[in-house]
């Protein structure tokens, strides 16, 4: 930032409101200050308010994670103040000032913030546009680099990979070099194969050798939500459950406030998802004594509460689950994406297994994604619920097959269904609607339809079910 002039006054300016931000789990920065640029002026119009949003330039968090776990060495790093690294035009720094002053005993003065300033609304547009452009400019000098900031880049998080310590080390050098040529530099390196973090300094890695005892025997590291073991190359959950005391009171807030905590990108947790997701559609339909909708704060009647408590005790047992990152087998020769489907009463959902094999011919089959949505509070026929199991399931195919590493080739793939043979005119026009998309979307991405008696992720994932229940049966079935 740049202190004004006292000749400069005269310029209109906007003054931005801030205050720090605590995080003490950071390795890094503990401190962040945020400015609240959505605060109005004496106009009644703030910053944000005639700010552009700008269009979204990355590719979606589900699709990059998707795609981190088909490299067989996955590479993580973190752009070190991106947003500090960007500079503003100008003449617009004017409508970023703030004041400040630092120590008490001064006088309070004016400062124009220089780059891009957290809080904005044009800023995630600004930086990743910035690095879109760099990516762009040198990507023939560095078309490894380029290829994983345009693509496998969410923010200032870069999540990606390779499937040989080579490529993977070459990565690593370009990414360096690429990034220092646009005035950033990456910190909080990761990797399962630390030979392709050789040359990275100490000071650079997320987690460091240590000299002495370690007390963390798997340390662990943090990246878009997920939380990756680098030694094991496995996933796990970290939820921070606090624990319920007796007579505590529940109400329609906090157990949304609770629910909203349940962070899974992948569906990786599909059943417990589902369990949370028929329980909150249940919290709006309760009345009050008066018939009304229940308030935000009035207590849950105790069969409600009780149901909610049982469920809560056990979410901590989600912190023990280890999820295999890589789903596909070393020296891969062929993939094939498994689709299910199934609907129930409550819910409806689909998932997906990706199913690799060498040339050796062994397979690997791993879950790959999962999606559920509760069903409506109208009754409906399970045959029309699992037409929109059908179409979750295509919908979620035709999003994923191009997301994963798979060397540019299409991914062939069945569903298991049951609704392949229903006849048109038992629907209305929306249904037939919904059974159309499905034959178009699964034309070519399943060649083959099954009806089958063969229990899998799906099966639990309809209904939902419990914590203990998904523990125990998680990754039980081998596919191959």
């Amino acid at each position: 930032m740049r202190e004004v002039d006292e000749t400069e006054l005269e310029v209109k300016r906007c003054y931005l409101p801030h205050h720090p931000v605590l995080k003490e789990a950071s390795t890094t920065t503990k401190v962040r200050v945020v400015f609240d640029a959505s605060c109005k002026t004496s106009s009644g119009v703030s910053l944000n308010d005639v700010l552009k949003t700008g269009t979204v330039l990355q590719e979606e968090l589900r699709s990059i994670i998707l795609r981190s776990r088909t490299w067989q060495i996955m590479i993580v790093s973190d752009v070190e103040k991106m947003f500090r690294q960007i500079f503003i035009f100008l003449l617009e720094r004017a409508l970023q000032c703030i004041l400040w002053r630092f120590s008490p005993t001064e006088v309070i003065k004016i400062y124009e913030l220089n780059t891009v300033t957290y809080g904005t609304k044009s800023a995630p547009f600004l930086a990743t546009r910035t690095l879109k452009q760099l990516a762009m400019d040198e990507e023939k000098t560095f078309p490894l680099a380029a290829r994983a900031v345009l693509e496998d880049t969410y923010m200032d998080d870069v999540i990606t990979g390779a499937n040989d310590v080579e490529t993977a080390r070459e990565l690593q050098i370009q990414l360096n070099k690429m990034m220092s040529a646009g005035g950033f530099q990456l910190r909080k390196w990761a990797s399962n194969c630390p030979a392709a973090l050789t040359g990275v300094p100490e000071e650079n890695l997320a987690i460091r050798p240590s000299d002495g005892i370690d007390l963390d025997p798997d340390p662990a590291v943090k990246t878009l939500g997920l939380t990756w073991i680098p030694s094991t190359d496995m996933l796990r959950f970290q939820f921070t459950i606090p624990t319920l005391a007796n007579g505590e009171l529940l109400t329609k807030r906090n157990v949304l406030s609770m629910i909203a905590t349940l962070f899974d990108p992948l569906g990786l947790l599909g059943p417990v998802i589902t369990m949370a997701k028929i329980f909150m559609q249940r919290l709006w339909t309760i009345l009050d004594g008066n018939g009304h909708t229940l308030d935000w704060d009035h207590p849950l009647p105790p069969t409600v509460g009780e149901a909610w408590r049982k469920f809560y005790e056990q979410l901590p047992l989600l912190n023990q689950l280890h999820i295999e990152r890589c789903v596909l087998i070393p020296e891969t020769v062929a993939v094939e994406i498994h689709c299910f489907s199934d609907a129930s009463e409550k819910a409806y959902g689909a998932c997906l297994y990706l199913r690799s094999t060498n040339a050796g011919g062994e397979v690997k089959v791993r879950l790959l994604s999962s999606k559920s949505k509760v069903a409506p509070l109208k009754c409906q026929s399970i045959p029309r619920l699992e037409l929109c199991g059908a179409l979750l399931g295509a919908q979620l195919f035709a999003k994923t097959s191009w997301k994963t590493n798979s060397g540019g080739e299409d991914l062939p793939g069945w569903r298991r269904t049951q609704t392949n043979g229903l006849d048109h005119r038992r629907y209305n026009q929306q249904e037939r609607l919904k059974k159309k998309n499905v034959e178009r979307l699964s034309q070519d991405a399943f060649p083959h339809s099954q009806s089958s008696t063969m229990s899998t992720f799906h099966d639990i994932l309809s209904p939902g079910y419990c914590c203990n229940t998904t523990t125990s049966v998680y990754f039980m079935r081998d596919l191959s």
